[in-house]
């Protein structure tokens, strides 16, 4: 879906969009803060360690220029570097709330003023609650008092109500920013119950729709758990975050370190700064594994529990988002080798499922496959692999196969700057025995002009090639045939305009492998170094009936 991605319009020279982050954080008296008489029920409920993030400032133009190297085919970042995500693994570590336990869905059509009488002790008007829909500032009225003489149930209410906001403000936030569904308050009823359920795996499901959601060019805002997404960039792209790095917090998730400094946190606020940054980084400038066991073992153990789930290949359900896991994808987050991954696990019929019309259908019936197979993760984990030790070769089986299905670069001014590297392969292959059968000094004179800034690219040029395992399909992909007669089975891209990448210059026209150019006289060696596939090795690196070639 490359000709409908906002990277297109990036390419093209269009006008740069910074995203609106939509939230709404709860306060308490005018104050940023949250009443201490109901942290108990929150710390039962499983909400603690993850509401007092929520006062975190974000920066819009580093989530800007995120979402424009995010692939909703396969729920990944591309980076220079290869795949990466966030999985179940940084929710865990970053905001401590539960990924393990029972999937987020249940019943949509409840009587949901009779609801609101019974657990928060007042019932919305006529005038104040639209189908299932009330308004944050109606909650923040109702609840803008803690008294000191306040029974143990009027207390439990005002925790009910803060969770909602935050629900409503923080995690799950509508297109308008100011309202907040009540379907999220049955699972609010007894607090020890709601801690059984997988919240963070909700979390991770919902902000994944945002994410696919805001690739169009069109839209304006994204929802979600933004501070998730600009922390995953702090822990893993030093580049990107601020210049100190705060120290971790013995017993709580590393995520609350950012908040020891306060939350003024934005620093530039141009997103072409951060596409710039993106766009140039090297490969040793991404961290694959920033949560080391001295991490891990200062962490609260909320943040360990359900670890298992970390590698499941599994739907993430927040009853109408379903959005698939694929941590297979992303194998050196977990310290693992990386083969030549198969096909998008995320079924295209549903992934861009809305509750318009449907809130009398019975959620738990119709997703009866994607909740069984969320209940059996434990089948679904990937296999362990071989350890990456160090960096992946350039050459590897994976990287090569990487450069040929992805776009390595979405401001064409920085591909002219970091593609020169190269050139370096181009000249290495030209003192190769078989360049120097077939290259003359007639094909080395368009690279002498760029040879001069090579040397940030060099490295990877003279490195022996490795050869990652092959892959074999471990969970077939799924279709699920469901709400035939609804066009959101279109998918997410139904109504986006088509936009044709425009050719930068005669240099960077050979775009079929990428963004990587690659000179015609060279074409059969496909690495400009060594020939490829490599002798005895079997691996397939063609596209798969379901390819992400863009």
């Amino acid at each position: 879906m490359q000709p409908k991605h906002v990277s297109e319009h990036v390419w093209n020279g269009e006008e740069d969009r910074k995203l609106h982050i939509r939230r709404a954080v709860p306060t308490y008296q005018g104050e940023e803060q949250i009443p201490e008489q109901i942290f108990p029920f929150l710390l039962q409920s499983g909400f603690a360690w993850i509401i007092k993030m929520g006062y975190l400032k974000i920066n819009a133009s580093l989530i800007s220029a995120l979402i424009e190297r995010w692939r909703p085919e396969t729920h990944t970042f591309h980076m220079r570097c290869g795949e990466c995500t966030i999985t179940l693994q940084d929710v865990s570590v970053l905001l401590g709330i539960s990924v393990d336990g029972l999937p987020l869905i249940g019943p949509t059509n409840l009587d949901w003023a009779d609801l609101c009488e019974e657990l928060l002790g007042v019932r919305p008007q006529e005038d104040e609650i639209r189908g299932s829909v009330v308004k944050l500032s109606w909650l923040a009225h109702h609840f803008a008092q803690i008294n000191n003489d306040d029974d143990e149930e009027q207390v439990r209410r005002f925790a009910r109500a803060w969770i909602l906001r935050f629900i409503g403000g923080v995690l799950f936030v509508d297109k308008s920013s100011n309202k907040v569904s009540l379907r999220y308050l049955q699972f609010l009823r007894d607090f020890e119950e709601c801690g059984r359920y997988a919240w963070g795996a909700a979390v991770l499901g919902f902000l994944y729709r945002e994410m696919c959601n805001a690739t169009d060019y069109k839209t304006k805002s994204i929802g979600g758990m933004c501070i998730l997404l600009q922390m995953w960039a702090w822990e893993r792209c030093p580049t990107l975050a601020p210049k100190r790095t705060p120290s971790q917090v013995e017993n709580t998730p590393l995520g609350h370190r950012w908040l020891r400094r306060g939350n003024q946190h934005i620093g530039n606020d141009d997103v072409r700064v951060f596409r710039r940054k993106l766009d140039i980084m090297k490969r040793h400038e991404f961290v694959w594994e920033p949560y080391p066991s001295t991490v891990i073992s200062l962490l609260p153990p909320v943040c360990l529990v359900g670890s298992f789930a970390w590698y499941a290949v599994v739907p993430l359900i927040c009853f109408q988002v379903i959005e698939w896991h694929q941590p297979d994808r992303v194998l050196r987050q977990f310290g693992m080798q990386q083969p030549i991954p198969e096909s998008p696990s995320q079924p295209l019929n549903i992934h861009g499922i809305t509750l318009k019309g449907k809130h009398d259908e019975n959620w738990g019936q119709l997703f009866a496959p994607m909740i069984d197979q969320w209940n059996n993760r434990h089948a679904f984990r990937v296999d362990a692999y071989p350890r990456q030790e160090g960096l992946l070769s350039f050459n590897s089986d994976y990287m090569v196969w990487y450069r040929r299905k992805t776009k390595m670069f979405v401001d064409p001014a920085n591909a002219k700057t970091a593609t020169l590297g190269e050139v370096a392969e181009a000249l290495q292959y030209m003192v190769s025995p078989q360049g120097r059968n077939t290259c003359t000094f007639d094909d080395l004179v368009p690279y002498v002009e760029k040879i001069t800034i090579l040397s940030e690219e060099q490295e990877r040029v003279t490195e022996p090639v490795s050869h990652g395992p092959a892959s074999e399909r471990q969970f077939p992909a799924q279709q699920f045939h469901m709400l035939q007669s609804s066009i959101e089975t279109q998918g997410i891209d139904r109504r986006r305009d088509i936009v044709e990448a425009e050719e930068y210059s005669q240099q960077m026209a050979e775009r079929g492998h990428g963004m990587y150019y690659t000179p015609q006289t060279f074409a059969e060696y496909p690495t400009q170094m060594y020939q490829y596939p490599f002798h005895g090795h079997h691996t397939d690196t063609s596209a798969s009936q379901q390819s992400f070639v863009y």
